[in-house]
């Protein structure tokens, strides 16, 4: 096929040029994005009991929900935290769980189940819509927080016309009050009327709360049956409630008055000490950022008029800005990368051949880019630095390519014959060498979870750039190369600028070096292979990074003050740590976010938020002081200054989450001891050196007031328990009662009475039912204060019960520093397995068991990829020792990989172990094509001595040039300190510099060993 095309030159040209402009518009078309697009096989669950303590809410909520889901196909674990009138619950699913059905079982499954919940139980809320990242996220801005929050319904408003915009998925605000109706009654007034709690209760849920009356059927017309309430809430005041003594009508109005009061408000955001809302635009999967964000801004610009002139708007974060910084940064790398590649073409080749080579390189690309799209693979930084990694690797096919026929035409070839047999000569290991990289880079798309979406891009760009270098190696290279020799008018000169010296070296090669490995062949392969085998011992004095920082300005820092801390308390005391870091004169920008925590834009979202917890995110000047040095700086000082805090300091991961550095999943089913446990623990830890911080999921316990019922005076008056909750409630958070429509959601109307003001105690003695059993002389029933009916204890519950897959489970995280995790952990196991009973079990994981699980992964990969690449050479040399010499050269090259990462200390995490597997498929070439040749020129007649010292001048040439290109493709990534790609840069480039010069002496060495016995019998 390949010589039908090389024979048609005008038609194959005319057929790839289309390709290339096809090529080119994807390019334009691509979607371009910061990382990877990352979809969670996550949902939630939210249930709000108000009122509820966290036992109550354990066991009438989340655990009836736990035991159904744990039962669904697919769904991996089911982890829950039981707060104070609050279950959330987090599903996560199986990698290859399908997401659609798993999900609408969970919808039947809450359904059934929250038919059984407590009458005041909310409906539960699903969210299945998770995804990372944001686009982008404005402040609105006044001194006046006031002002601020009159602005709502301005700012309400703008949600759906953002959301309206093609590519925006979700918006979300922070910052604002929410709203309600409340119902106060009037005690004197029900007194004076003689009206109860539960007459107001029962006429207004009566009125609200209307069964659906379904259909009716007449002859042949199906009619649906309504029946006319309330509509609105205002009109709750006119709902009946009973005749009075002079039978005249009493309605609700006139024992209570509606008033809509803000009823919560979960955070309060301050930017540079100005009072703040945050709005934040989350974008759908697959859309262009440049493109949204250009559309996005300027709509948001055109809302911001409707705000008042004093009220200013701020972009705050745009991915974009990123995208733009990313692209830039890569572009350089990728112009220097392709100038590199050219300049090393030109050393060894003549000025035609390598402005050949050089124009390989746009069109290989171009022809990678057409199956992207239907890859599911954007443009983002993953992707550009596979397109960086296969510059390296897409000239060398074309160089053997050119090499070949150059040798040919120099043989005699006329100028299609030369093409055609040159390029048939090599196009078998061309075309295997290609297929050895699609081997190791395939498996690695099938890489699970988080980590392997993260990096799937990488392969898939590879894999089809490659290809591509094939294809215009077998075509293009010979046609161009016929032509120039049919129009050729002179002597061909000398082969690039360093010809001679190649040429040189070739000879000096074959005649110096290769003359004494014939004579030793087994002494010098034993050498190498001792020297290669004694680097692996450098492993470990290599540092260990899963996921570096990246290098970005912010820093996020987050803290959980005791529970029962108050949402404006701390605010005041993050103002207070604020002011602290203000001092730093690196630090140039900050914002509280008090309450739920940042909108998710920083990758530091707080678990187990509420009104004690808060965070601030600091921009620092990279110039002066990068995160990682504000990180050590600030942490333990500000821990010290807040010693009943938790505090800690991070910044943006160059990678997908991977969680605590070592966590400890303590079990039981007695939540005391489990406390106890986890007490103990904790402290034990903490008096280790370099525990850092030690936090668990619970936090500190919160101060609690119990009521103590005395059942024989509530016997004497027949006073139920409830009663007595409802008339505590009724002074403090108030008792829903029904719910009303409010636009498409419905809202809950809640009735208080003489609400208790912040700071003051319940007066109990003010608080009075009516006795069931005793009336006055006048026939009312007496009024019993509650102070007789319950004492008052103070006590301190836990604020929060977790789960994990329906047990009780609370999860130790330590944050050791960098230097101390290998030590502390081996430490941590130790403290953890003395705490291991017949009712209580530990396990310790975190940072090093996902990194050991990821390495066992890649680990398994690999050995595919060396397995498929070895029956892959099977088939090419019809040998089964052959493709093992072959196969040794990964071996070299990864013991090249871990000189390069100890000399440069660089660590050895998730991308350095991606560059050693790539390695499996870029070496394999340069032994290819030294055995190829010397089974070529033993066929000839050749001996085994002469096959091998010929392979010195005639393959020194393609092996060097093929190396030292790979390796100028990525020195730019290599030096231009990327905390993410330079570990994969190093590993690979001192993988193949080594690489190359150990198979210079191995392969000719084994290869004499391996044949010498069956060239002399044949």
């Amino acid at each position: 096929m390949f010589n039908a095309l090389i024979k048609k030159p005008k038609v194959t040209l005319i057929f790839l040029l289309l390709l290339v402009v096809i090529g080119s518009l994807t390019y334009f078309q691509i979607p371009k994005r910061e990382i990877p697009e990352i979809s969670l096989n996550v949902g939630t669950i939210t249930t709000v009991y108000p009122g509820a303590a966290p036992n109550v809410v354990e066991r009438d909520i989340t655990t009836p929900l736990e035991k159904e889901l744990l039962d669904i196909d697919g769904m991996d674990s089911v982890t829950s935290v039981s707060g104070l009138g609050v279950s959330n619950i987090v599903m996560e699913l199986t990698d290859d769980a399908d997401r659609d059905k798993v999900f609408s079982q969970v919808q039947q499954k809450v359904s059934d189940v929250s038919r059984e919940f407590p009458e005041d139980a909310f409906e539960p809320t699903i969210n299945t819509d998770i995804q990372m990242g944001a686009i982008a996220s404005y402040n609105i801005l006044h001194e006046d927080r006031a002002l601020l929050l009159e602005q709502k319904d301005i700012i309400e408003g703008w949600v759906p016309q953002l959301e309206d915009i093609d590519g925006v998925r979700k918006v979300t605000i922070k910052g604002l009050e929410e709203s309600g109706y409340t119902l106060n009654l009037d005690s004197e007034t029900m007194q004076e009327e003689r009206v109860l709690l539960p007459d107001v209760i029962t006429a207004i849920q009566n009125e609200l709360e209307i069964t659906p009356l379904g259909s009716q059927q007449e002859g042949n017309q199906i009619s649906q049956l309504t029946f006319e309430h309330i509509e609105n809430i205002e009109e709750v005041e006119n709902v009946f409630l009973k005749k009075d003594e002079e039978g005249n009508s009493l309605y609700v109005g006139d024992v209570a008055s509606l008033t809509q009061i803000p009823t919560e408000q979960e955070d309060l955001i301050t930017y540079n000490g100005s009072p703040a809302i945050s709005l934040t635009i989350m974008q759908e999967k697959g859309v262009d950022i440049p493109t949204l964000h250009t559309t996005v801004d300027e709509e948001m610009e055109r809302l911001a008029k409707d705000l008042p002139e004093e009220v200013e708007m701020d972009l705050y974060y745009t991915q974009n800005d990123i995208v733009s910084k990313i692209f830039k940064d890569l572009g350089i790398s990728f112009l220097i990368s392709i100038l590199a590649v050219v300049l090393i073409t030109f050393f060894g080749l003549n000025t035609v051949s390598a402005i050949l080579v050089a124009i390989s390189i746009p069109i290989s690309i171009a022809l990678g880019l057409i199956p992207l799209p239907y890859a599911n693979v954007d443009l983002n930084q993953i992707s550009i630095i596979g397109i960086i990694i296969a510059l390296g690797i897409l000239v060398d096919d074309a160089i053997v390519v050119n090499d070949n026929i150059q040798r040919r035409y120099q043989l005699g070839d006329g100028p299609l014959k030369g093409a055609i047999t040159g390029t048939k000569e090599v196009r078998v290991s061309i075309i295997t060498s290609t297929l050895a990289i699609v081997f190791t880079f395939l498996p690695l798309t099938f890489l699970g979870g988080p980590n392997g979406a993260f990096i799937s891009a990488l392969p898939t760009v590879l894999i089809a750039t490659i290809i591509g270098s094939t294809i215009v190696a077998l075509t293009i290279v010979p046609i161009f190369m016929a032509w120039r020799q049919k129009k050729k008018a002179r002597k061909q000169g000398k082969n690039g600028l360093l010809g001679s010296q190649f040429d040189k070296a070739g000879n000096w090669y074959s005649s110096k070096i290769l003359t004494k490995v014939v004579k030793k062949p087994l002494l010098t392969g034993l050498a190498v292979l001792t020297f290669c085998t004694a680097s692996y011992a450098l492993v470990p004095f290599i540092p260990v990074v899963f996921f570096p920082s990246a290098d970005r300005e912010e820093v996020t820092v987050s803290v959980t003050y005791p529970a029962g801390t108050p949402l404006e308390e701390t605010e005041s005391r993050l103002q207070q740590m604020e002011e602290s870091l203000k001092t730093d004169k690196a630090v140039y920008e900050t914002t509280i976010f008090a309450g739920s925590g940042e909108p998710g834009i920083f990758g530091s979202t707080l678990s187990n938020s509420g009104e004690n917890t808060g965070q601030i995110v600091l921009r620092v000047d990279r110039e002066q002081q990068s995160a990682a040095d504000t990180i050590t700086k600030w942490q333990p000082e500000l821990r010290d200054e807040n010693p009943d805090a938790v505090v800690m300091l991070s910044t943006i991961e160059a990678g997908p989450p991977v969680g605590a550095p070592i966590a400890l999943t303590v079990v039981g089913e007695d939540i005391e001891e489990l406390m106890k446990s986890v007490n103990g623990m904790k402290e034990e830890i903490k008096s280790l050196e370099g525990s850092g911080a030690v936090i668990d999921d619970v936090g500190s316990a919160q101060p609690t007031i119990s009521y103590v019922p005395n059942r024989e005076a509530m016997e004497e008056h027949g006073i139920t328990a409830q009663e007595i909750s409802n008339q505590i409630r009724l002074v403090t958070e108030g008792i829903p009662v029904g719910s009303y429509e409010a636009g498409l959601e419905r809202e809950t109307l809640t009735i208080v009475q003489d609400l208790v003001e912040d700071g003051e105690k319940i007066n109990l003695e003010a608080l009075e039912l009516p006795s069931k059993t005793e009336t006055t002389e006048f026939g009312a029933p007496v009024l019993i204060p509650l102070s007789e009916l319950v004492t008052v204890e103070e006590t301190e519950v836990l604020p929060l019960i977790p789960h994990k897959d329906g047990d009780r489970t609370i999860t130790v995280r330590v944050y050791p520093g960098e230097d101390d995790k290998q030590k502390l952990e081996a430490e941590v196991k130790d403290i953890a397995a003395s705490y291991e009973t017949d009712s209580i079990s530990v396990s310790v994981g975190g940072e090093s068991s996902a990194r050991s699980d990821f390495f066992i992964e890649v680990g398994k990969l690999f050995l595919i990829v060396i397995f498929l690449i070895y029956i892959l050479m099977v088939v090419q040399f019809n040998s089964l020792r052959l493709p093992l010499l072959i196969m040794s050269s990964v071996y070299l090259a990864i013991s090249g990989a871990m000189i390069g990462l100890f000399i440069t200390q660089t660590g050895l995490g998730f991308m350095a172990m991606m560059g050693i597997v790539s390695l499996a498929g870029i070496v394999v070439r340069n032994a290819t094509v030294f055995i190829e040749f010397m089974e070529s020129r033993l066929q000839e007649g050749a001996t085994l001595s002469e096959a091998v010292i010929d392979s010195g001048k005639a393959r020194l040439r393609p092996v060097v040039l093929t190396a030292f290109t790979s390796i100028a493709a990525l020195l730019p990534i290599a030096f231009s300190g990327d905390v993410l790609f330079t570990p994969l840069a190093i590993s690979i480039i001192s993988g193949i510099f080594f690489s190359t010069f150990f198979t210079l002496l191995f392969v000719p060495a084994f290869y004499i060993v391996i044949k010498r016995k069956k060239v002399k019998e044949a």
